[in-house]
């Protein structure tokens, strides 16, 4: 590919990474609990989509489009998994009644890992998406490394993006300090949305 052709997928891939959706919450969520719980998310955010990438690039994600079975128990267990982080998030104990400044509720480095992970995992809506952005860009005479490099290429610009999105959380963090009680409301939010996207995902399949 050419040098036009490379600057083109990157700046389609930043397009679709910067959409809203499940994926900028969940990294938010974990950025709330500290720089390394959101550059974690962010990473392995990344490194699920890198395996779609990757299955793309070789023709094989056409398994998952073509299949309703795997794709519909993909779609459900992305539906599940924003159900339950919405009702964590939603049951967490609310405060005492001081008024002290302090974090908000912590989320472990593994935890971060694991959503960051899987909301990109259980999406196979992403495979429909590199499989038309890929079908324009690959072709049976590419060598290995030109495909394992396109994989690279979005997996990382997709990193890149959210670890901005979790350093620009932990600079405002930086300037103004939340109350208690300001960090379970939006952690509550945090919650209805994600259960709101789960809903919307259900009602599409």
């Amino acid at each position: 590919m050419d040098l036009l052709s490379w600057l083109s997928l990157a700046g389609i891939c930043a397009l679709g990474a910067m959409s809203p959706g499940p994926s900028l919450l969940i990294v938010l969520r974990s950025a709330s609990s500290g720089l390394q719980q959101g550059l974690a998310s962010a990473l392995a955010h990344g490194a699920g989509v890198a395996i779609y990438a990757i299955l793309t690039a070789f023709g094989l994600a056409v398994l998952i489009t073509s299949s309703p079975l795997l794709f519909n128990i993909l779609q459900w267990a992305g539906a599940a998994m924003l159900v339950y982080l919405g009702w964590k998030a939603l049951s967490a104990p609310a405060p005492g009644t001081s008024t002290a400044t302090v974090q908000p509720p912590h989320q472990s480095l593994k935890r971060s890992i694991a959503q960051g992970f899987g909301v990109a995992f259980f999406n196979p809506k992403i495979a429909v998406f590199f499989t038309a952005l890929f079908s324009q860009f690959v072709s049976e005479q590419q060598a290995l490394s030109t495909k394992l490099g396109m994989a690279a290429l979005v997996s990382g610009v997709d990193a890149i993006w959210y670890c901005i999105v979790a350093l620009a959380v932990h600079a405002s963090r930086k300037r103004q300090l939340v109350s208690k009680h300001i960090g379970h409301r939006i952690q509550q939010v945090f919650g209805i949305l994600l259960i709101g996207l789960a809903a919307r995902l259900i009602l599409s399949i």
